[in-house]
């Protein structure tokens, strides 16, 4: 059992330990007083009924002759003993025959209760909870446990059959509560162990993941807390394998990535030392090409790590869009020419007046012509514009880069912005891509708080788009 069930175990327990224990004490308490005032109810009603017969008696015969019969008939099963004195408390009638003859002090008797005939006291009646010795004490009006007591009329006799029954019902009610808590503390125990089971099943899936078996999910039983929780679980776990399969998948492109110049400087430093390639400008340039060619991809590899982690400073400053747009078509425009490719500008009039990273957006933008001079064939068309937009509600300027290549197949058009993704044949090495372009593209958009979004028809041409909210006064 876990450190959790023995505190839910000894919560339970208390609980039902105080809530039962209060419960059965207080039906207790209760019956034993209602108990109580029922006997008391019931011995006024045989008081009040022995001293309206003894009166009428005496009233018909004007003598106590032959009362202890009566006294015998009244007592009944009322249990107890009566005994009648006269008024100057002689013993006249005794139901166990005893202290006939005796006077009412011998035995402490007082406060009888009064027989009275025509307003005059014509003698008392004692009614005795128990059988006495002759120096002793019994009940008599206002008497109880023995002891006398004036001044109060309840009289509290409690036969033995009838304390015996209310032992009885105490006694049932201590059982009943006693059941009734071993019955809770058994339903919480299975209520507990319906908590307690899915956190030990989660604890044991985690210690899974953590020895690096991120496939590990668990089942989802319900739709509470516990439910919550699992599917939570699961989530994580998820990402942690997407991101596990990520980062291997971006080591294999890594490596790959830098493997192929790093292959081509060595073969060419190789065949130089070796005289099979002469050192001249030929094979020097290919070294110093396929140097920049790494140089480029660890500094790409820097910036989307920082952008990724939210490490990437920006130098935010008041810039013009429309200037950044303009003059990265300029310098495009003498690659555009080379290969016979129409390169058109269309910024439309406006505010274009955006807070960001001149730098950064300039990479944007450069990153975005250099990718459709790639797909674009001799020939072709590349369209540069600029516009005011509302994007989700909120005002901004959005930039376009559209070509008329061969566009993406809608397959790979969610994947285009992930790191080292290449279509099948668009975004071929050998055409000088590094496949992080894009990626940076995005990470760069979204650290200025924008969003980047493409559109492409296969055998058409694609569109890139990025959109950035304009300043604030």
């Amino acid at each position: 059992m876990s450190r959790l069930s023995y505190k839910i175990f000894g919560a339970l327990l208390l609980t039902v330990l105080l809530s039962v224990g209060l419960t059965s004490f207080a039906a207790n308490q209760l019956t034993a007083s209602q108990f109580r005032q029922y006997i008391i109810r019931g011995n006024n009603e045989f008081i009040t009924s022995v001293e309206s017969t003894l009166g009428t008696y005496y009233a018909q015969y004007q003598s106590w002759n032959n009362v202890d019969k009566i006294l015998v008939q009244l007592l009944g099963s009322n249990g107890g003993r009566l005994v009648l004195s006269n008024a100057g408390g002689l013993i006249l009638a005794d139901t166990e025959n005893k202290w006939v003859g005796h006077l009412t002090d011998e035995y402490n008797l007082s406060d009888g209760n009064t027989v009275s005939v025509s307003g005059t006291a014509a003698g008392y009646f004692y009614w005795l909870g128990s059988d006495i010795s002759a120096s002793g004490s019994g009940y008599g009006k206002g008497m109880h446990n023995g002891q006398n007591s004036t001044g109060n009329s309840d009289v509290t006799i409690i036969t033995e059959p009838q304390q015996q029954l209310l032992d009885e019902m105490n006694r049932s009610i201590w059982i009943s509560g006693a059941l009734a808590g071993l019955a809770a503390l058994g339903l919480g125990l299975l209520l507990a162990n319906q908590i307690i089971r899915p956190i030990n099943i989660l604890n044991r899936s985690a210690r899974q993941i953590a020895s690096g078996k991120l496939s590990q999910r668990v089942k989802v039983n319900s739709r509470d807390e516990l439910g919550e929780l699992a599917e939570s679980f699961n989530h994580m776990a998820k990402n942690l394998e997407n991101n596990e399969q990520s980062r291997q998948r971006l080591l294999a492109d890594i490596a790959h990535e830098l493997r192929t110049p790093l292959t081509v400087i060595e073969g060419t430093v190789d065949g130089m030392l070796d005289g099979v390639f002469a050192a001249d400008t030929h094979h020097l340039t290919t070294i110093k090409e396929e140097s920049a060619t790494l140089t480029r991809l660890i500094k790409d590899l820097r910036d989307i790590s920082l952008a990724e982690s939210g490490k990437l400073k920006l130098e935010m400053a008041q810039v013009d869009i429309a200037d950044i747009v303009q003059r990265q078509a300029r310098q495009a425009s003498i690659l555009a020419k080379d290969k016979s490719i129409s390169l058109i500008t269309d910024i439309s009039s406006g505010s274009s007046a955006i807070t960001g990273d001149a730098i950064r957006l300039n990479q944007i933008t450069s990153n975005l012509l250099s990718n459709a001079l790639r797909h674009t064939p001799t020939g072709g068309q590349i369209t540069l514009s600029l516009k005011n937009m509302l994007y989700q509600g909120k005002p901004g300027v959005m930039v376009s880069v559209a070509d008329t290549g061969e566009g993406i197949p809608p397959a790979d058009l969610p994947h285009i912005f992930d790191r080292f993704y290449r279509v099948t044949t668009s975004r071929a090495r050998s055409e000088g891509g590094s496949g992080l372009g894009l990626a940076i593209v995005k990470e760069m958009t979204e650290a200025h708080g924008g969003y980047v979004w493409a559109e492409s028809t296969l055998g058409k041409g694609s569109t890139f788009n990025y959109w950035l909210p304009v300043s604030r006064g």
